[in-house]
């Protein structure tokens, strides 16, 4: 009973960090959504569900992060993505790079940032029908804003363009919100408008306005202003001040988006009303935008004010005040790059100290002789890869290896032949581990551990059979001389998953003493 009730848990602590997961960011005011993570996180690892606990870190590292405390966030999303690459985990590793790429895009490294979204869609292709449409859009619309940052504007068109056949597709089939496709749209016109490609720009901002009317939705601030913008450079000034001055007139904002603001519109606008001549309206404008500046601490604004008022004074025939205030734009601009390298470099430093840690942990769990994983390991990972069996029903195996008459090398050759030997054995079990999960670690002394996820009797085996007899042939003449090198090999499996882990090796351990007590040189199973 007590495994039908972990089961429910476990399944609704998962629904919850997939909403969570799935929603747009825009949508989640991080300070609730860190304390909702937080106790997801809590219960999943109570119930010993270390990969639903990761999920929830990552929740909480993203949350943390659009709080300010960009470098812990950016620590915890490294060390996410370690785990998950460790474990083999495709959900984590599309999610973790999906936020490790937006993470360098705001750094400003785009070549890490594009490097992280292709990695995010290769671990999107690995989970197959598993990965959700949302989160296959939200790769793809991460990718195609990436090759937009480096400057690739035909792979970003191509991605916009895959992203919303695919958005266009879920939406019909109610898998996803229309909002999702709007923001597609406003990408793509906003990446033409940078571009400068005024028809291209045009056309695009056109099909967004469509977008919006057909599914009946009111653009966001983010849309206003990127419509707004491709009117202003059209000519079509008139066009760009009816869409903004219905926003800037409400002075209230989503308190959680991260460009749309009032602010941005109004700076929108005054370069609006410059490039038609108004100047006095624009002027009153950057007066509105400048309170704005001041009561939120909008700095990039704020600088971009300065820039805008320059103008305004300059195209006006105010030039003694337009080069006081463009001085004080240059002094701000340059003030705010230092402070962004100086953030970036603490950011970097943080990252590489990070590094240095997870270098030294992953020795924690190794054995320095052969490299191979060490008891801590075992203890730690041994009881989720039965979990995971036990869920999806599948067998699991588990093999102790020991060496026979290994005492006889160190005494007759030397202990230096002797860790020859064991360096020679890690590889020939390596080798024999495979892919697809399993792993092996040295026990301790001549002993060793495989773990063999979806592998039953038989299979198991044939394996170690297989593996007991590479050994023997192994050519060991160049390091032990005469004398032979053969091993035991004990196995246990856990048909459905279902065993402990202290249990399992136990059992392991008693069919490799028979195994000795058989001749030696043999598998018992």
């Amino acid at each position: 009973m007590s495994i039908d009730t972990a089961g429910i848990a476990d399944a609704a602590i998962e629904a919850a960090l997939v909403v969570l997961e799935e929603t747009p960011r825009q949508d989640l005011d991080p300070r609730p959504t860190l304390a909702e993570a937080g106790r997801l996180g809590r219960a999943a690892l109570r119930g010993g569900r270390c990969d639903l606990g990761m999920r929830a870190r990552l929740l909480e590292a993203d949350a943390v992060s659009r709080t300010g405390d960009v470098a812990t966030g950016a620590r915890i999303f490294q060390e996410v993505n370690r785990w998950a690459v460790e474990h083999r985990h495709p959900r984590l590793l599309a999610l973790s790079h999906i936020r490790l790429s937006l993470f360098y895009s705001h750094l400003g490294d785009t070549v890490v940032a594009l490097d992280h979204a292709i990695q995010a869609q290769q671990a999107l292709a690995a989970m197959g029908a598993e990965a959700s449409p949302m989160l296959r859009l939200r790769g793809t619309v991460q990718l195609a804003n990436v090759h937009g940052d480096n400057g690739d504007h035909a792979s970003a068109r191509a991605r916009y363009a895959e992203a919303e056949r695919m958005s266009a597709g879920q939406i019909a089939a109610g898998r996803v919100d229309a909002r999702v496709r709007i923001t597609v749209l406003n990408n793509l016109a906003y990446t033409e408008y940078e571009v400068g490609d005024i028809d291209a720009a045009e056309a695009a901002a056109d099909r967004l306005l469509a977008a919006a009317a057909f599914h009946g939705l009111d653009l966001d601030h983010s849309g206003v202003d990127t419509v707004a913008r491709i009117r202003m450079n059209a000519g079509r000034h008139a066009e760009a001040i009816a869409l903004l001055e219905p926003l800037v007139a409400v002075e209230t904002d989503d308190a959680f988006s991260e460009l749309n603001t009032t602010a941005s519109l109004l700076l929108t606008l005054a370069e609006t009303y410059r490039r038609c001549g108004d100047y006095p309206a624009a002027g009153a404008a950057l007066d509105r935008c400048q309170t704005l500046v001041d009561q939120r601490g909008l700095r990039s604004v704020g600088i971009e004010l300065l820039r805008e008022r320059s103008e305004v004074l300059a195209a006006s025939g105010r030039h003694v005040e337009a080069f006081e205030v463009h001085k004080r734009f240059h002094a701000a601009a340059m003030a705010a790059q230092s402070a962004e390298r100086d953030a970036r470099a603490r950011t970097l430093h943080a990252l590489h100290q990070l590094d240095e840690a997870t270098g030294l942990r992953e020795m924690a769990l190794r054995d320095p002789l052969t490299g191979l994983y060490n008891r801590r390991y075992v203890d730690a990972e041994l009881p989720l890869l039965l979990h995971r069996a036990a869920e999806n029903g599948e067998p699991l195996a588990v093999a102790v290896v020991d060496l026979d008459h290994f005492k006889q090398i160190n005494d007759q050759g030397s202990h230096e032949a002797g860790d020859r030997v064991l360096r020679e054995m890690a590889t020939l079990l390596t080798a024999a581990a495979g892919a697809g999960g399993s792993f092996t670690a040295r026990l301790g002394g001549e002993e060793f551990l495989l773990v063999l996820p979806g592998a039953g009797a038989a299979e198991a085996a044939e394996r170690m059979t297989l593996l007991c007899e590479t050994v023997r042939r192994f050519d060991w003449r160049p390091i032990t001389g005469d004398l032979p090198v053969t091993a035991s090999i004990g196995i246990a499996v856990a048909p459905l998953g279902r065993a402990g882990s202290a249990e399992l090796l136990h059992e392991a351990d008693s069919r490799l003493y028979e195994a000795k007590r058989s001749g030696r040189d043999r598998v018992a199973a």
